[in-house]
């Protein structure tokens, strides 16, 4: 893990998502990316380079770039309270937050984004509710959603809920590489709910599969019984203590997303403790 974003705006959310990257850049030796994106206001139009475009009217004109400027310094104040240890990059943008970031992501090379799940001001919210299913839904690498600051971040219990079926071949291997990062002890999770239930044996025979295809190494299976999975996820996770929730996301968007629903995105809105989520495609 080399790469590590942080969209931040400024608000202590998002500082306390900052302070967790910082702790897990300082564990792989990763380096920092710093993105604050400042959505349109009012009339405001902006070329492909992000210039004022010249139909915009003089007041929205003057208000966002004395925005930006405000915003730009507010970012080199964030990044002189970072530890000397660690290597920052940072950019000011703006446009449509979804679209730069999952840009960014791709153009920089990105394995980790980290981010605060409730926000104020620049991203106006951004952070929360269906913005940050939309986040996790669309951005391809792993998603950690800090809630709650804790005061020694660490992954040295990891749930991870999973059904055991279909390919996950890239979360799996991305999951181990936390493991590995952090020397994390894996609690493998099933929740069986009175509308999706499998029997005993049925669960054991795709445990055993899903670890022999993956190659898992120090972890055990549970089997947990409640009345939807995302309760059973955060209620077993809850009572073993673990550092952060680990569960894939399958980035559909529109109806079939309606229909789908994502357990991983009502896991991010709903659970204290960090989630972090990985895409399956």
């Amino acid at each position: 893990m080399k790469k590590i974003l942080i969209p931040t705006d400024f608000s202590e959310q998002a500082n306390n998502a900052l302070k967790v990257a910082i702790q897990i850049a300082k564990k792989c030796g990763a380096e920092i990316h710093l993105l604050h994106i400042e959505e349109y206001v009012g009339n405001v139009g902006f070329s492909a380079l992000g210039d004022v475009e010249a139909d915009s009217s003089a007041m929205d004109k003057l208000f966002m770039l004395k925005l930006l400027e405000v915003n730009k310094k507010r970012m080199l104040e964030l990044i002189d309270t970072i530890d000397d240890e660690v290597t920052v990059f940072h950019m000011v943008e703006i446009g449509q937050m979804f679209r730069l970031v999952r840009e960014y992501v791709t153009g920089q090379g990105i394995d980790l984004v980290v981010m605060g799940t409730n926000g104020a001001s620049g991203f106006s919210g951004a952070l929360i509710g269906s913005n940050t299913e939309k986040v996790v839904r669309q951005v391809g690498c792993p998603v950690l959603s800090v809630r709650n600051l804790p005061e020694v971040f660490d992954m040295k219990k990891i749930v991870f809920a999973t059904n055991f079926d279909g390919d996950q071949t890239v979360v799996t291997e991305q999951l181990k590489q936390f493991q590995t990062i952090f020397g994390a002890h894996l609690y493998l999770l099933y929740v069986n709910t009175i509308f999706s239930f499998s029997s005993s044996r049925t669960i054991r025979e795709r445990v055993t599969q899903f670890v022999t295809k993956h190659g898992l190494t120090n972890y055990e299976f549970h089997s947990y019984n409640d009345e939807t999975e995302e309760r059973g996820i955060i209620h077993f996770a809850d009572e073993v203590d673990a550092d952060v929730i680990a569960v894939a996301t399958h980035g559909r968007t529109g109806f079939s997303h309606l229909l789908l629903g994502s357990i991983a995105e009502d896991i991010v809105n709903h659970a204290l403790r960090p989630v972090l989520t990985f895409h399956l495609g």
